[in-house]
C-alpha cells in the first residue's frame, strides 16, 4: 500500500497538449487538449518517500538523501521504460518538499523532482507526482512531533487546513506545470482515518484552487479509506465530489488481493485460498465497485497501486484476471513498486538476475496484446 519501508499566485501557462494515449511500444502525442489522459500499465518508482516511518521523522528532521531516502536512479527508470512501462508514479514526502506548511519549497528536494521529470522526458515517459502523505504532515514544534491531519484545523490559526495543501500544490505546479514529462498531480496518497476532517471537501478545494490559478493539467484524486477499490462506496460519496470545469480529474483507487487488502500479504496464497475459496476472484470482485462508481458518475478512474508477491506464483492468476479487467475497461493501472532500495520486499518489481520478476512478466505480456 505504499508504506512498507524500514494560494493562488501567478496564472499558470496552458499546456499545448495534455493528453496522451499509451499504445504498444510508446507514447503518441495528442492534438486535442481534452483527450484522454493515459491508458496503459505503469510502475511506481519508490524511494523519495522512504524513511517517513522512522522514529523522530518530521519536517525538521526529514533525513538525508542517500541515507534515509533515495530518489530513483536513472538506471532504474531506464530499465522500466525499456521494458515498455512509460507511465511512472513518483511518491514524494510533503515534509521534505515543503519544510513548513505554507512556506517555500525546499530547494534541493524540489530540484530533484525536476531532475526526475527531465529523466522521464529523455526516456519518453510520463510522471505522476504523488504526494505520499496519507492526509498527514509531521510537524515538529514545542519540543515534540505532532501528526497533523489535513483539514482538521484546531482553530483558525493552528492546525493543517485545506489551504495548506492547496498552497503546496500551487507552489509545486508553478515549477512543473509545463514540463513535457508531467502526466498528473497525485494530490494525496491513501488518505485514511481522517477524524473530523473531510477529505472530499479538502480535495475539491485543492482542485478548485489549481483551476482558478489557470492550471490545466490532469489531477488524480484519491479516495478516502486507504483508497481501497473494493471498499470505495463505503468511504466515499455516492457521486463524484470534485467540480472540475476542465473535466481533467481522475479518481484514484488502490487494489491489493490479500485478505485485508493492505498489500502486506502476511500469508501465502494457498493459505488465503484455504480460508476463503473465493480468494482467486478478488481481482474482479474488488475492482468492480470502483469501476461501476466511475461509470455511474461519468468520470475516469485510475488504479494508482496494485501488486502481488514476486515469490508466490499462486497469486499470478489473480493478477492476470485483474490485468484483463483493467485492460478491457481501458483503465490506467500503476504497479507497486520499483525502486533501488527494496531488497527482498515482497512487492518489489526490481529485476532479479537481470530479468523481470514473474508479476512484471505477466504485466508486460498483457500490455503487448492488442487493445480489445
Amino acid at each position: 500500500m505504499g508504506h512498507r519501508h524500514p494560494l493562488q499566485q501567478d496564472r499558470l501557462g496552458r499546456r499545448a497538449c495534455l493528453g496522451v494515449l499509451l499504445l504498444v511500444g510508446g507514447l503518441v502525442a495528442c492534438t486535442d487538449p481534452r483527450a484522454e489522459s493515459v491508458v496503459g500499465l505503469g510502475v511506481n518508482l519508490a524511494g523519495a518517500e522512504f524513511g517517513m516511518e522512522a522514529p523522530g521523522y518530521s519536517n525538521l528532521h526529514p533525513g538525508e538523501h542517500g541515507q534515509a531516502y533515495l530518489f530513483p536512479s536513472g538506471d532504474t527508470m531506464r530499465w522500466y521504460t525499456q521494458q515498455g512501462l512509460r507511465i511512472l508514479r513518483l511518491p514524494l514526502s510533503w515534509e521534505r518538499l515543503q519544510p513548513q506548511p505554507g512556506g517555500p519549497l525546499e530547494p534541493a528536494y524540489s530540484e530533484r523532482v525536476m531532475e526526475q521529470l527531465d529523466l522521464a522526458q529523455v526516456q519518453g515517459a510520463r510522471l505522476v507526482l504523488d504526494l505520499h502523505a496519507y492526509g498527514r504532515y509531521r510537524l515538529e514544534a514545542q519540543g515534540g512531533v505532532h501528526e497533523l491531519i489535513v483539514g482538521a484545523a484546531m482553530d483558525a490559526e493552528r492546525g493543517l487546513q485545506d489551504e495548506h495543501l492547496a498552497d503546496l500544490w500551487l507552489r509545486l505546479a508553478r515549477r512543473v506545470h509545463d514540463h513535457p514529462a508531467l502526466l498528473a498531480y497525485g494530490l494525496m496518497n491513501e488518505p485514511h482515518d481522517m477524524g473530523d476532517a473531510d477529505w472530499h471537501r479538502t480535495s475539491a478545494e485543492v482542485v478548485r484552487a489549481l483551476r482558478e490559478a489557470g492550471d490545466r493539467n490532469w489531477i488524480w484524486v484519491a479516495g478516502d479509506g486507504w483508497s481501497k477499490a473494493g471498499e470505495w462506496t463505503r468511504h466515499n460519496p455516492p457521486r463524484p465530489w470534485v467540480d472540475d470545469p476542465l473535466d481533467r480529474t481522475a479518481y484514484e483507487a488502490h487494489l491489493y488481493f490479500d485478505a485485508d487488502a493492505s498489500g502486506r500479504y502476511a500469508v501465502s496464497f494457498a493459505e488465503e485460498l484455504a480460508a476463503d475459496p473465493s480468494a482467486g476472484a478478488r481481482g474482479r470482485a474488488r475492482l468492480t465497485p470502483f469501476l461501476e462508481w466511475c461509470e455511474a458518475g461519468g468520470v475516469r478512474g485510475v488504479i494508482g497501486e496494485f501488486g502481488v508477491p514476486w515469490y508466490d506464483a499462486g497469486w499470478l492468476p489473480v493478477l492476470e484476471e485483474f490485468l484483463d479487467e483493467v485492460r478491457a475497461a481501458r483503465v490506467t493501472a500503476v504497479a507497486w513498486a520499483g525502486g533501488d532500495w527494496w531488497g527482498d520486499y515482497a512487492l518489489s518489481l526490481q529485476p532479479r538476475g537481470g530479468e523481470p520478476v514473474a508479476p512484471l512478466q505477466r504485466m508486460l505480456q498483457r500490455d503487448e496484446r492488442p487493445t480489445p
